[in-house]
């Protein structure tokens, strides 16, 4: 499997925020094929088009003992007003369901900071715009899922054809305690803390398997955070797997480790299922 170079970063308008950051922007993401290279490209010209900003995401080695040493998520404090990020991101508790079509050992996450506070749900509404207008998604095949607050959004829902009989309805409660999105976001043990109401949009492919292809902040200034893979598998109607995307993998933390003189973290191992040295 070849592993494509996706794009760099400083190619795109990467804006500075630090001397540090600044020789980090001729960085490569590695991608697993060209489609989603191509996704990710499309993504960031639609982004621009309304006048957001690309910003140097965080680093895919974070150094913290959560999550094997891997970035979990977007980091929000990196993403200001009218900006956004392409986040590498990996999680070691993927591993267990590594057989499910659409569960990767590395993707991507691009995430977007709010528009203008003055315009509630803008960025929702450019978030749908993108899913069913530019990326072209048939309406009927997406579904939400989240607390009875995703009835907030319900109009914006409705004007790109997406209906309540669509929406899944789960318990407050219990999505803060399972913390995963779909709901609420508040992984435990998370060193950044992130809570945060949510609701997920999944995209069911022809065979009928389901995949979350985008995260939606609900009453609160992060917009919302969509899987650049995830959306290219609904794009072609095609889910990748597990094994295609781990030589991306391992490259990718191999070379967030090396420019931070870092060793190699203990997520690396467990997803690659491999012994770690002493």
């Amino acid at each position: 499997m070849t592993t494509f170079t996706g794009f760099v970063l400083g190619g795109f308008g990467l804006m500075k925020r630090s001397k540090a950051e600044g020789r980090n922007n001729s960085i490569q993401n590695q991608f697993v094929n060209a489609q989603v290279s191509e996704t990710a490209s499309d993504l960031i010209n639609f982004f621009q088009g309304y006048g957001y900003k690309l910003v140097q995401a965080g680093p895919l080695v974070t150094g913290y003992d959560f999550n094997g040493g891997l970035e979990f998520d977007d980091n929000l404090s990196l993403i200001g007003v009218n900006e956004f990020c392409i986040q590498p991101a990996s999680r070691v508790e993927d591993v267990s369901e590594k057989s499910r079509p659409g569960t990767l050992p590395l993707f991507h996450i691009i995430s977007l900071g709010s528009l203008d506070s003055s315009k509630p749900n803008q960025s929702v509404d450019l978030a749908l715009k993108l899913l069913v207008g530019r990326i072209g998604l048939a309406p009927d095949r997406l579904k939400i899922t989240g607390t009875e607050h995703v009835l907030d959004h319900l109009p914006l829902l409705q004007k790109y054809g997406i209906q309540q009989s669509q929406i899944r309805f789960v318990d407050l409660n219990e999505a803060r305690m399972a913390g995963k999105g779909s709901g609420y976001f508040e992984p435990k043990g998370h060193p950044r803390s992130p809570s945060l109401q949510t609701y997920s949009i999944e995209y069911v492919l022809p065979d009928g398997q389901e995949i979350e292809i985008a995260e939606i902040g609900l009453n609160t200034d992060w917009g919302f955070g969509i899987g650049v893979e995830r959306l290219t598998m609904a794009r072609h109607d095609q889910a990748l797997t597990w094994d295609q995307a781990l030589k991306s993998f391992r490259t990718s933390v191999q070379s967030s480790a090396d420019r931070q003189n870092l060793p190699l973290p203990a997520g690396y191992y467990k997803i690659l299922e491999l012994s770690q040295p002493a």
